[in-house]
């Protein structure tokens, strides 16, 4: 067994979508970012690569290569779970925290818990979203940005005869 740890931060700005967890999310700010900037798959993303030993998002899809401008980071997460697959890696279990203090996001994460169970190509009971504010406090509270955090298990399968 292995395990992974992810953490991604972008900056709210006006006249983007704002993004998490592959979601459209009703809000009058987005993230700033080369891709979609879904702080949540990013997260996710770096957790299981880190857990592979396979490098970071960065690596894999570098934000100086034009191809991955404006791309829905689940296709992103899709290529992830090939590679993990690849070497022949297994997910164990996702678990990941969105830091925000606005919007709300409790409506939100039944449909985000399925598009990466059904991305990544595993069962719903496999992924945990969690959401939280700061209180008021640092730049996610002041509403300046969101963040996430996220770990992961990832499970060694044998490799085919």
């Amino acid at each position: 067994m292995r395990i992974g740890m992810g953490y991604d931060v972008h900056r709210l700005i006006e006249g983007r979508p704002l993004i998490l967890g592959g979601i459209s999310i009703p809000y009058e700010k987005g993230l700033l970012g080369h891709s979609d900037a879904d702080v949540v798959i990013h997260a996710i993303m770096d957790a299981l690569l880190g857990a592979a030993s396979l490098g970071d998002i960065g690596k894999h899809f570098p934000d100086t290569d034009p191809a991955y401008r404006g791309i829905s980071s689940l296709a992103l997460l899709q290529n992830v779970g090939t590679l993990l697959r690849e070497n022949n890696f297994t997910v164990g279990n996702i678990d990941a925290t969105i830091v925000a203090q606005r919007p709300k996001l409790s409506p939100y994460r039944e449909q985000m818990t399925e598009q990466i169970a059904n991305t990544l190509g595993i069962s719903q009971n496999r992924v945990s979203i969690k959401a939280t504010t700061e209180e008021g406090l640092g730049f996610t509270g002041t509403g300046e940005g969101i963040s996430a955090y996220a770990v992961c298990l990832l499970e060694e399968i044998a490799a085919p005869v």
